[in-house]
């Protein structure tokens, strides 16, 4: 008899209903998750509702994190590789019977090679994806011993400096830093990663591996290891357990004690760029997304450095791939490779490669759309215009404050304002927050200072229900009470009401007037996650208090 489908089985039990299962089939399709992932993703089903579910269609057992029995001698069962690999960890040992857990059954094959590795008889449970991976966190990363109390590394002995730094790349990886800073000091170097944003120190070497780290790092960013005294720029692939890569960027800069060196970590692959997954509303991702259809104008992604401008744009690129579109970048530098896509790597110290010079010669190769990574002068300003009206779409960023002072910022570039308004499609600001853990956050009733500073005091008094979400602090999302970042976006699409405004030579006043009402603001877009339990109000505040 042929098993039931899972959307089949949880439509059945009357958790799912089929418009819910096609809109789920959907975005997996397009992301490539698994169906469970995507149910989580789209608010459907909760998490530990779905584990539930889960145990039921497969028949297996479903363990609680408070039921495992982690320490040292029942973890080294399980070798970290084949651990991490496989996305399971040992969590009971009952004589002679050895269990693991994982969010979905484990292959026979690995159950069959742990029992004769072991010797016992070895049974797989079932337990919640961000429950398994704040055990696997805790089981293989917390339980190491730090870099800084290896034995003290001689000159002779490079090959230990080697087994640091891949140890050091290992820890960002796993805590999913976005850079992992190498500072000299006095006696040694610290070690910091950001995460979420966010700097704090890992730990310290001894000054006797600090050169040999260095040195390394610029071997495998295919840099000069004899020049200490000027800044330089590198990168490497490093490969993980499973297969897949981390692409590194490097960047050195000498200072007083040494060399500094920054490592900036992501993806090597496209597979995790997704609109759907940037954090906007629904009504903004597909406006958006209908912006991304028209057959020619300018689109803006504006913010501070660090805001996510970048991967917006990739996103956007993916979006808009295909064979019958010729996509062309100009970046500096290129952060992430992407197949179908032509990218070039613009130099401004070069004046053949600046960004106005390759945007000249991108025009000549027939494309369709067209990625500005910046805007940084009127030059480029202006072709990039010229360029959206002659019929491509054209994407690029620049750095304003809000998504209509953009258009101000055009105009004292020296683009004359006939030119803005006849090209210029939309602008999208953005900003990053933290996301709160969703395993620990608290519910709390905002007080008036806070409602005041967001400007909710007369909305609250007409509503005493209104309800916040503050961090706790758990295993998940280690003790910080946040776990991943999204964005707070406003969009600005230009209309021929605003078209003919912005010839008539409005300034960012005058279109704030016009939209008031029929635009959602970054901050009214934070309050919006405020109240989804997404953010909160300390982030919020001060990702848009500039506004």
């Amino acid at each position: 008899m042929t098993k039931q489908k899972l959307g089949d089985f949880l439509i059945n039990r009357g958790v799912l209903s089929r418009e819910e299962l096609a809109d789920a089939l959907k975005a997996q399709r397009l992301t490539k998750k698994k169906l469970g992932l995507v149910l989580v993703e789209r608010g459907y089903l909760a998490e530990d509702q779905l584990t539930l579910l889960l145990g039921e269609y497969f028949g297996m057992r479903v363990l609680s994190p408070e039921e495992a029995q982690l320490s040292p001698g029942l973890v080294s069962l399980v070798p970290r590789p084949v651990a991490i690999k496989n996305k399971i960890i040992p969590v009971s040992l009952r004589g002679n019977e050895l269990y693991v857990a994982g969010a979905e059954p484990v292959n026979g094959s690995v159950l069959e090679n742990l029992a004769r590795v072991t010797g016992r008889q070895v049974r797989a449970v079932l337990m919640g994806t961000t429950e398994l991976d704040g055990l696997m966190r805790q089981a293989y990363n917390h339980g190491e011993a730090p870099a800084d109390n290896l034995e003290p590394v001689a000159a002779e002995e490079p090959d230990q400096a080697v087994k640091i730094l891949e140890k050091l790349i290992q820890r960002a990886i796993l805590e999913r830093a976005s850079d992992l800073h190498l500072e000299p000091e006095s006696e040694g170097m610290r070690v910091r990663l950001r995460v979420d944003g966010v700097l704090r120190t890992l730990e310290r070497l001894s000054a006797g591996v600090v050169p040999l780290i260095i040195s390394r790092l610029k071997v495998l960013g295919n840099m000069n290891i004899a020049e200490r005294r000027s800044p330089q720029d590198g990168g490497f692939l490093f490969p993980h357990e499973d297969g897949h890569s981390t692409n590194i960027r490097i960047s050195t800069l000498p200072c007083s004690r040494g060399e500094k060196a920054v490592l900036r970590l992501f993806s090597a692959y496209d597979k995790d760029l997704a609109i759907t997954e940037l954090g906007m509303e629904e009504d903004t991702r597909s406006s958006f997304q209908e912006l991304l259809k028209l057959p020619h104008g300018l689109i803006l992604v504006t913010g501070p450095t660090g805001s996510g401008k970048t991967f917006t744009l990739y996103s956007a690129l993916k979006y808009l791939r295909s064979d019958r579109v010729n996509i062309i970048t100009i970046e500096d530098p290129i952060e992430l490779q992407m197949e179908g896509i032509t990218q070039v790597q613009a130099d401004e110290s070069k004046r053949k490669l600046s960004f106005s010079n390759a945007l000249r010669a991108v025009l000549r190769q027939d494309p369709n759309v067209i990625m500005v990574g910046e805007i940084r002068d009127g030059e480029t300003a202006r072709l990039a215009l010229q360029a959206a009206l002659t019929g491509h779409i054209v994407l690029s960023t620049l750095h304003t404050n809000d998504a209509v002072s953009a258009v101000d910022r055009l105009v004292d570039m020296g683009c004359e304002p006939y030119l803005v308004s006849s090209a210029l499609r939309g602008v999208l600001a953005q900003r990053l927050v933290r996301v709160i853990c969703p395993k620990c956050r608290r519910e709390y009733r905002p007080t008036a200072s806070e409602l005041t500073v967001l400007g909710l005091e007369e909305e609250s008094r007409e509503d005493d229900k209104e309800l916040f979400y503050a961090p706790g602090g758990c295993a998940l999302c280690q003790g910080s009470g946040y776990r991943g970042r999204t964005g707070l976006f406003e969009l600005l699409v230009i209309n021929n009401e605003l078209q003919k405004l912005i010839s008539e030579g409005g300034d960012s006043t005058a279109i704030r007037g016009n939209i008031r009402g029929r635009m959602r603001t970054l901050r009214e877009d934070g309050i919006v996650k405020l109240r989804r339990g997404k953010a909160s109000v300390t982030d919020v505040n001060k990702a848009t208090m500039d506004l």
